[in-house]
This record gives C-alpha cells, structure tokens and sequence, in this order.
C-alpha cells in the first residue's frame, strides 16, 4: 500500500550524492541524505493505486501510469523508471510515488538505497535535496493551488558524536509544481526552547511556528507562509502575547498581538512582522481592560475600536517576584517615565479609582486617569509630595505616612494636608475598611474621607 506522501522510517548519513545534485538555494546548513547499498529498500513499494474511491476502494492514478514504468527483477520484485527520462541517464530507483505540487500540478517522490527525491515527470529535480522522508505540512494555512512540505534529513547527533542519528526538518512551499520557497534553515524536531511562563505566551497566529536550531543553538518563529524567518533563531525561548479581552481583528485574532524574544537580558517585544519595539527590560507582560474609573470609561461598542486598555510590563526578582512595572497605552506610548515600585503596580479588580498615585525615594506622585479617542493618558496633578503614599481613597485623598508627628496624613490629590486628619496608626482591614487613631481615639476612615467610630470588620469584598 502505499506510504501517506512519502513517508519512510529512514535513516542515512549526511552528503550530497551526485545522482540528485540539486540547484543552489538560499538557505544555509541544508543537509542531503546520502543514498548507500547498505540502507535498507522500500519493503512496500507504491504500485499506481490509491484508496481515493469509494468507501475507499483502489484507484488508479492516472499521473503515476502516464510517467512510471515498472521492471520486474530476477527475484521477483519490480523497480521503476521514469518513461521520459534520457535513455541515457535513466535511473532505476525502488518506489516512485506521486505527490501534488499546487494546482494541477504533480511532483514524484523517488526513492533509491535509503534517500528520496523530489523530481518532475522527466526524473530532473524539483530543487530539493535528497530527503529521508517528505510529507504535505496539513496544519498550513491555506493558499490557493500551493501546498507545503516539510522534509526530514539525519543528522549527527548535537549532543554526542557517538549517539545515533537525529531527524531535522525544513521546509519547501510549492505553487502550481515550481518551488518558490524554503526555509532558511534546517530544525531540530523536538523544539529546545526555554518556556515563556505567562498566559497568554504561546504561538496563536496559525501560519507562524517556533524553531530551534543547534548551530548556533537558538530559536526563533518561521512563517508557514512565506517561510521567512520572522525572528531569526538567536533567543533561549519565543511565542506571542496577545490581549485577548480586547480588539479583534478580520482574521479572527487579537488586534493587540506581539511576538516575543527570550535572552539572557528579559523579554523582547516584536509586531507579528518581525520588527522590534524598544521598551525598557521586562519579563512579563498583560494587559487590563478596567484601569479607568469607571465614570471615565468609554461607553461599549461594537464598531468603535476599545483603546482604554492598559499595557503592563514587569520587571521580576530570580524568584519571580515583582520588583517593577511600567505603564503604557495601547500604542505602546509610556504613561509615567519611570519604573513603578511593585507595591502600586496596577492589579485587576483593584478600587474604582480616578488617580492613580505612587511612591518612591523622592516622594508620592499623583496623576488623573484620562481617555480620549487617541488612547489612555496620565495628566500629572501633583509631583514629589513628602511621604510615603499608604492608601487612596475612592474619592482621591491620598493617606501618607510622613516624618512629621501624628506620621500619618491625609492629603488631597494635589498634596494639600486636610484638617484634623492626621493620625497615630492606620490599620487597613481589607475591602477598603481603614482603621485609624489618634491618641485614645479610633476611627473608621470612609473613602469619602469622613470618620465614623463605629468600628467595623469587611464580612466580604
């Protein structure tokens, strides 16, 4: 019967042998299988007849018949010629399949001491270099009358000399029988990346897939469809991160999508093209839909492209830990200059707040949460306040501990200090529930800022 596509458990030796010299190609570290009277023959050769009829029954190809002779052995078993190819130069080989090269057209997978060849109708070769196996590449995205292949080769093994053979792939695109791309280089079967361990960091775009080659080591993201090396195989891991609460696009993916480069150094942000967008180190990304108040947030609608939505990168400490994070819109436009310590780093389901405020060893910034139709914004209210920001409240007091005695300090979003509220200790009970005192007396401190001294506990937020 025969094999799906030409596929056969082979292995062999690397070299180019000279009955299948192929034309020169782009692509660097391709290998050709090495045909030897030592590899084992095709035990099952393909004899002109598919299982395309019905309810699977044995048909004949027409393709196969019009170019394939078979010539019976002494032993009792059959070779095959090709019938147009030069007297001459005519090659004998143990299986001839046909394969489909886009359109109408069809290629032939010849197989000859342990090595397979991808040649035309009159046995010259179609451009690839001798093969272990070949096989159609399904999961490729569609393209009218082109098809994919993916070609395995044995290799040495990269991680001992001594070790059996590895398998590596590349890959060929086909339109209408010519050959109008190949992968630039040839890759590992099993992936060897380093894992990005956030949600949302694996490949989604359906004609893009992660690489790995060995030398030098490194991965990378080939696209299925052009087969150019959208990032060059140099990084320890790669995938994509995309906001999938936000924009969709026509093709039924996130508008907000980007690939991503793993090294020594953090992550690295590209556009699904391949190009590079500068931003300060980071190891995590995410995104967040109801960062604005929610009096400020944009009215849904299913023609209006959402642009409230805040992009979120985070520096982490060797045990993964937040250390910082930095804000920007959904251009990728910073919305502060300056790394935020992890503590006011924005969280989803956070307080309905207008302000978003943060300390560091020069003091408490305070900002006003903005939209416009350009994107998310930060108008700067107040810069360098003394003291270190311990709460704000809904209505946009900010609760400070300073060096000043009471040390705790409630002050409006512009840094103004608000009368007879000034405090001993603060307790935050959870749910926005903030205890205070002052000498003897204790308090409930309300968002709206007010006092009451009716203590209490949140039962649930």
């Amino acid at each position: 019967m025969r094999k799906q596509l030409g596929v056969l458990a082979l292995l062999a030796s690397l070299g180019l042998p000279a009955w299948a010299q192929t034309a020169d190609f782009p692509s660097t570290g391709i290998t050709a299988c090495n045909p030897s009277p030592q590899n084992p023959v095709v035990d099952e050769p393909y004899t002109g007849y598919q299982a395309t009829g019905y309810k699977g029954s044995m048909e004949r190809d027409s393709a196969w018949f019009s170019a394939v002779r078979a010539i019976s052995q002494p032993d009792g078993s059959k070779r095959y010629v090709f019938r147009q190819a030069p007297a001459k130069s005519q090659l004998v080989f143990e299986s001839i399949e046909t394969l489909p090269l886009g359109g109408k057209a069809i290629g032939f997978i010849a197989y000859r001491q342990g090595c397979g060849d991808l040649l035309d109708a009159h046995g010259r070769s179609l451009g690839l270099a001798p093969f272990n196996t070949l096989e159609a590449e399904f999961r490729s995205p569609d393209m009218a009358n082109s098809v994919l292949l993916k070609r395995t080769v044995a290799v040495a093994n990269s991680k001992s000399s001594a070790a059996a053979p590895e398998m590596a792939k590349s890959y060929a695109r086909f339109t209408h029988g010519k050959l109008i791309a190949i992968s630039p280089h040839q890759y590992h079967l099993g992936d060897g990346l380093t894992s990005i361990d956030f949600a949302n960091s694996e490949l989604s775009a359906s004609h893009l897939m992660a690489m790995h080659v060995s030398t030098p080591d490194g991965a990378g993201i080939l696209d299925l469809i052009s087969l150019h090396e959208v990032l060059k195989p140099r990084w320890q891991g790669v995938g994509q991160i995309s906001d999938h609460g936000g924009n969709i696009g026509k093709n039924g993916l996130p508008e907000q999508s980007f690939l991503l480069g793993l090294d020594a150094a953090g992550l690295h942000l590209h556009t699904l093209q391949g190009k590079a967008i500068a931003l300060p180190r980071f190891d995590r990304m995410k995104f967040q839909h109801s960062w604005l108040s929610s009096s400020d947030r944009p009215p849904a609608s299913k023609t209006r492209r959402d642009t409230s939505v805040l992009i979120q990168t985070l520096e982490l400490d060797a045990k993964k830990q937040v250390l910082s994070c930095r804000l920007y819109n959904h251009d990728l436009q910073a919305l502060v200059d300056e790394p935020i310590p992890a503590a006011y780093c924005p969280h989803p389901g956070g307080r309905d707040h207008a302000y978003f405020a943060y300390s560091t060893a020069a003091g408490t910034q305070v900002y006003r949460k903005q939209h416009t139709d350009t994107g998310l914004s930060l108008q700067h209210v107040a810069r360098d306040i003394p003291g270190k920001l311990i709460y704000l409240l809904d209505s946009g007091p900010l609760l400070l501990q300073t060096a000043k005695q009471p040390p705790y300090q409630l002050v409006t979003p512009e840094g103004t200090a608000i009368a007879d509220r000034s405090f001993d200790t603060v307790e935050h009970r959870g749910c926005g529930h903030i205890a205070v005192s002052r000498g003897e007396q204790r308090w409930m401190l309300h968002q709206d800022g007010s006092l009451s001294t009716t203590m209490t506990f949140p039962f649930s937020c």
